[in-house]
């Protein structure tokens, strides 16, 4: 514990994921390995309410802060081997996928292109355009495990084609990816829809 830490905000009273360094442009994100970037969104939530997906980034950096890259198990600090950088959050607008998916994208796009790995906190698991962006410069060689209990290859809930429950169906239509490259790992339950099966 050091009695002088201050930590690196990246908002107003919300630190840098792990205290790292705070990225704002490109040059900065060339200069990482590793680059932290937050989703605050919801889509249309399947479950008739609000499940805080919205707060995930803030928490998530938060309870970082009392942590370190230092793994004693190994004897290792992950930060002496790779640099690593907080991106901030892709502005999202409540209830328009175009708009929030279009900053995804363009976000993770220049994570990707400045040749950093992107880790990603955060959003719904609708936000599939994430793992687009990475197929459409990698073309078929993205490959996919997806945990989880549920398919979430639905077509649409009611008449939201990008719910949570239609990531996989949208990544299997992407044309940059092979669908034979996507493996499901954990599937179980009565919640899953004979639709998604095929």
């Amino acid at each position: 514990y050091d009695p002088s830490f201050l930590p690196n905000n990246i908002y107003s009273g919300v630190p840098s994921f792990l205290n790292l360094p705070v990225l704002e442009n490109q040059e900065d994100l060339e200069k990482v390995d590793v680059a932290v970037m937050g989703v605050p969104w919801e889509g249309g939530c399947t479950i008739g309410g609000y499940s805080s997906c919205t707060e995930s980034p803030k928490s998530i950096r938060s309870a970082s802060v009392r942590y370190t890259g230092y793994l004693p198990e190994f004897d290792i600090d992950s930060f002496e081997h790779l640099k690593g950088g907080d991106y901030g959050d892709v502005p999202v607008q409540n209830g328009s996928y175009d708009f929030t998916f279009g900053q995804i994208r363009k976000k993770f796009g220049e994570i990707i292109d400045a040749g950093a790995m992107p880790i990603v906190f955060g959003g719904d698991h609708s936000i599939y355009p994430t793992i687009s962006e990475l197929a459409k410069r990698h073309p078929k060689k993205v490959g996919v495990l997806h945990f989880d209990a549920h398919l979430d290859n639905y077509p649409a809930f009611g008449e939201d084609h990008y719910s949570r429950c239609s990531p996989f169906y949208n990544l299997y239509n992407d044309s940059n990816i092979d669908p034979a490259k996507i493996v499901h790992i954990g599937i179980r339950g009565p919640r899953n829809h004979r639709e998604e099966g095929s």
